[in-house]
């Protein structure tokens, strides 16, 4: 990896860690996009789940106490049960095909998020088990498992600061999840070593980038320009 893809790395990950620390999530759906233009896929997922865990960490720390372990424990468990399958995907596909197969699946789940989700349903258990299920492939093919987890606490009106929390706790929990068999599959190499080494200073300073820009920038701002650029970033995974 050459110092102007690492710059451009860099970049990426800390506009996504910006976007992670003023609202929560984001992260992965802003940065996989525009990453897909310059690296593989099989480079870029595993690359940003270690990218990730840090951040994850602390953040799980800090909010703790406002996780929703029930919910917690179904989303994981069926989350767990298509991590292999996602893994497998991601190792045998050609980057092409699952380039462009990503940058097409950002932009559904970018739709997918502006629809209103309608009332709740009356039996969470097994929405929650349905969801983990997609989740968990989205997130070791494509490290994006975040829009299903969205539009499920959206649609059962979850409280903000418990969906915050038990949201954030999920993605770190699965994606810790993922990394045996990333290794097993011969995923994490030296170029994902290099990667890490660009992105995990960008986490660091976009930590900091968003609770200086909380207080100056609206979150519905930032949401605006970050579809925005996931838009134009999936375009780009699609048609180059």
């Amino acid at each position: 990896m050459g110092w102007e893809t690492g710059l451009y790395v860099f970049a990426v990950v800390l506009l996504a860690a910006s976007l992670q620390g003023i609202t929560g999530a984001g992260m992965m759906i802003l940065s996989v996009p525009p990453l897909l233009v310059a690296l593989p896929a099989t480079v870029v997922v595993p690359s940003m789940v270690l990218v990730f865990l840090p951040l994850g960490l602390a953040q799980l720390i800090q909010l703790h106490r406002d996780v929703d372990w029930r919910r917690l424990a179904i989303l994981f468990v069926s989350s767990a049960l298509m991590v292999p399958f996602g893994a497998m995907v991601l190792k045998e596909v050609d980057t092409v095909t699952l380039q462009r197969g990503i940058g097409a699946l950002m932009i559904v789940l970018v739709l997918l998020l502006h629809i209103k989700p309608g009332p709740p349903y009356a039996r969470e258990a097994p929405a929650c088990a349905a969801v983990g299920l997609i989740a968990g492939f989205l997130a070791a093919s494509t490290t994006v498992a975040g829009p299903p987890l969205v539009l499920l606490g959206l649609k059962q009106l979850w409280e903000p600061a418990v969906f915050r929390a038990t949201a954030i706790a999920y993605f770190f929990s699965i994606s810790a999840f993922s990394l045996p068999f990333y290794w097993e599959m011969d995923l994490l190499t030296p170029v994902t070593g290099q990667f890490s080494l660009y992105g995990l200073p960008a986490v660091a300073v976009g930590y900091f980038t968003a609770t200086w820009l909380r207080a100056r920038v609206s979150v519905a701002a930032f949401r605006r320009l970050a579809t925005a650029v996931v838009v134009i970033g999936a375009l780009s995974a699609v048609l180059f």
